[in-house]
């Protein structure tokens, strides 16, 4: 037998051994969710609307090796299933496709759609080969008047040998529109955005397990924290716990920074080797089933926060406790933002918040969602922070060069916030007690 046969046979007989044990979900959510997901859009839908979801493409790390692969996320929203090659093509008003109306049609390979047809998870819509999308788009776009999109975000590809960027998304928009002049193409993502920003019950499941994974992780490595350790050993301590309980991975790549490093705020190298005396900010959240966490916790390398650095983190989570309790229904956006800095300044730290203090996470860590008003069902971060330059004279020594953050997960409840993350420790005393537990 060839290689190649060799391997199609092994492929496929994992998946019949996937089909003989996998139940009626995909992605952690049952498939019923996922049909009133879809059902939900047609009817948000314009009736003479065409809506387009493409999968993301592997992307290559170098070489012949590729990153792990992570579906689109509307794509992954509306469908749970996480593979290449898929495309899922909806119609609200219908379309004939082999004598048959249809307003939902999923294009993917043999073997996967084998897999989705047993576990019952499109049985709303259409199952058909990858090769069959060209064709029935073609029948239909010329009489569509608005086409909708979502996929893989492409900005641009630098052309580097002529020193132009290259707009593949825009040039593709237009090849479309000279074709079809009256064509109008819009954004699928920002209709699907209506939907995501609340989340079922199931979801907040999903988020509470990637939420409760990254607080064991968080613990596990709080206890390595200690002088002369790395970065990276908090960073391998979390991500060791996170994936030995099922987290696919991260949600983004985990910021552990020490030091100066501690008012970086996306700084994730992790290379450093902390000091006596240090604080090191853990920015980190386990993805799973697609849901990611989001949690920040600063730890006194040390063991023992010193008089200043207390009284940095004392406000910081002043801050973050009064913000959550602003949390209810109907409050605005904007006013727990001018709050969180109104405090911070009040405390005599003007100015040294240097992002905002939430935003939405879900599928995403930095989740669609409007942020003009809070409604029941959204899940939101409440992270406020204190950053203080090394250069920055107007403070002592011994409050610069210190960054200082404390992060949340929190679901707006019906009668006000529902910390998620609240098992994860953050009082000064336990943070204390259990960094350096191991020396």
């Amino acid at each position: 037998m060839s290689s190649y046969r060799s391997r199609m046979a092994l492929r496929f007989l994992s998946l019949a051994l996937l089909i003989a044990q996998v139940p009626e979900v995909w992605c952690g959510i049952p498939s019923s969710e996922f049909r009133e997901r879809r059902a939900r859009l047609l009817a948000l839908a314009d009736t003479d609307a065409v809506l387009v979801f493409r999968s993301a493409n592997g992307q290559t790390r170098s070489g012949d090796v590729t990153y792990p692969f992570r579906q689109e996320s509307n794509l992954l929203y509306l469908t749970g299933i996480s593979e290449p090659g898929l495309t899922l093509l909806v119609i609200p008003r219908g379309a004939d496709v082999d004598g048959k109306a249809a307003r939902l049609m999923l294009f993917c390979p043999d073997d996967i759609a084998t897999s989705i047809k047993e576990m019952k998870a499109f049985e709303d819509g259409r199952i058909l080969g990858p090769a069959r999308f060209r064709q029935i788009f073609d029948s239909i776009v010329g009489s569509t008047r608005q086409l909708m999109l979502s996929g893989a975000n492409l900005p641009f590809v630098e052309d580097w040998l002529n020193d132009r960027p290259m707009f593949l998304e825009q040039e593709a928009r237009q090849r479309l529109q000279g074709k079809y002049p009256d064509l109008k193409i819009r954004n699928a993502a920002l209709l699907v955005a209506r939907l995501r920003e609340f989340k079922s019950p199931a979801e907040i499941d999903a988020i509470r397990e990637a939420i409760r994974v990254t607080g064991d992780g968080i613990r596990h490595a709080m206890a390595l924290c200690r002088p002369g350790a790395a970065e990276y050993e908090l960073q391998a301590a979390l991500e060791y716990e996170m994936v030995r309980q099922g987290a696919t991975g991260t949600g983004f790549p985990s910021i552990v920074g020490s030091g100066p490093n501690s008012l970086i705020l996306h700084y994730d190298r992790n290379r450093r080797v902390m000091e006596d005396g240090e604080v090191v900010v853990m920015d980190v959240g386990a993805e799973m089933d697609g849901y990611s966490a989001d949690i920040t916790r600063t730890l006194p390398v040390s063991g023992t926060f010193t008089e200043e650095q207390r009284r940095v983190y004392a406000t910081v989570l002043h801050v973050q406790e009064e913000v959550i309790r602003m949390i209810r229904p109907g409050v605005r956006w904007s006013s727990i933002e001018s709050r969180a800095r109104e405090m911070i300044g009040a405390a005599g730290f003007p100015g040294r918040m240097t992002h905002g203090v939430s935003h939405h996470v879900g599928l995403d860590t930095h989740d669609v969602g409007e942020m003009d008003t809070l409604r029941e069902g959204m899940v939101i971060t409440v992270e406020p922070g204190i950053y203080i330059e090394a250069s920055d004279t107007s403070f002592s020594a011994g409050y610069r060069g210190c960054g200082v953050r404390i992060e949340d997960d929190v679901l707006v409840g019906k009668d006000g916030a529902v910390v998620l993350s609240s098992n994860i420790p953050k009082d000064i005393e336990t943070i204390e007690t259990r960094t350096g537990r191991d020396r």
